[in-house]
Parts: structure tokens; C-alpha cells; sequence
């Protein structure tokens, strides 16, 4: 039986753990010292390939499902640079910027770029989310959890080669169809 001390500090132990998760959603570490933030947010902070959060998302390639359930890969896009971005339905910055994310995926569609919508949510909750949203795009339910691809910040956003290399990785939200935002996804900056 519970003592009245631990039927007061639930519900004081259950904010505290809301705000952890809301402040990890919104987390951003400092940026690298080899790279500098967009100009146009202070949210994201990119990290060369070279650097472990890299390392980890390319050592463990991620499969996924469609919202149907068919099995999806890296693999099933030959000669694409890839661009996944990883979100959640409860983190408020992962759902700013979709409609940004949707708007740079037309502009690079003629520039041989895939972008991946991943969240490792079942997959009602990712189609009842998009149901309730309106969102379009390329939607996909991760199979497994973030963390273990070595993604601590919500969102983060990983960009492969045409070979399934990763060659750039976003941690934090970002206004992807900004000038700025292009051209560091087409490697120019």
C-alpha cells in the first residue's frame, strides 16, 4: 500500500518527467566547432559526417515501413541522396517545420532528392496524426526506436549520398526550403 508521502509526489514526479520530455524535444546542443548554425534558425546545428552522431546513424542504416506496412529501405532508393527527417507527433518543433520540409522536397524533386518523413510511433498513431494535421509527404514508420540509431534531439534530420552514405546530419528544427537551408543540403555551404 502507498504511503500519503507517495500519493502526493506522483503526481509532482509525473510533471517533472513531462517537462524532461518537452525540453527534449526542443533540445540543441552547441554546434560542433567545425560547423556553424543556419542563419536563418538557432534551433538546428549540423554535424559533419565524420563527427559519432554520423557515425552511429550510418552503422546502423534504418529500415522503415510505409503507412500500409510494406517494408522500406535505404536501398529501395539506388542513385537518390536521401533526405530523412526524423520526428515525433508530440514534439512541437518536429511538426513546425513538415510543411517546410515538404516545400524543400519539391524544390530539390528535380535535383534527384528523396525526403523521408520517419517517426518510430506505431503506425496509427503517425496516420491518425496525419489525418488530424492534413499533412502530405513521404511518411514512413521507423522499425525500431531512435535512440538506437544514436539520435538524442528531436528532430534531427540525416542526409546519404547516392551510395547510403551519411553525409550530413541536422539536430533541431530548421526553415528547410530557406536559400540558406538548400544549399547546405546541396553540399554547397
Amino acid at each position: 500500500m502507498a504511503t500519503p508521502m507517495n500519493l502526493r509526489t506522483t503526481p509532482f514526479a509525473a510533471v517533472c518527467v513531462l517537462i524532461l520530455l518537452l525540453q527534449a524535444c526542443s533540445k540543441s546542443g552547441p554546434a560542433p566547432a567545425t560547423s556553424t548554425p543556419p542563419a536563418d534558425t538557432a534551433a538546428a546545428t549540423t554535424t559533419p559526417a565524420a563527427q559519432p552522431e554520423a557515425a552511429a546513424a550510418e552503422a546502423k542504416a534504418p529500415t522503415f515501413q510505409d503507412l500500409k506496412g510494406k517494408a522500406v529501405a535505404l536501398a529501395d532508393y539506388p542513385g537518390k541522396k536521401i533526405f530523412v527527417n526524423f520526428w515525433a507527433s508530440w514534439c512541437a518543433p518536429c511538426i513546425k517545420e513538415i510543411p517546410s520540409i515538404n516545400r524543400a522536397a519539391t524544390a530539390l524533386a528535380s535535383e534527384n532528392y528523396v525526403f523521408l518523413l520517419a517517426s518510430d510511433e506505431s503506425l496509427d498513431t503517425i496516420q491518425n496524426f496525419l489525418l488530424d494535421r492534413g499533412f502530405t509527404g513521404n511518411f514512413l514508420k521507423l522499425n525500431g526506436y531512435v535512440g538506437s540509431l544514436g539520435i538524442e534531439v528531436m528532430p534531427t534530420s540525416v542526409l546519404y549520398d547516392e551510395h547510403g552514405k551519411v553525409v550530413r546530419v541536422w539536430q533541431g528544427a530548421s526553415e528547410w526550403d530557406s536559400a540558406d537551408m538548400l544549399a547546405q543540403i546541396r553540399g554547397q555551404n
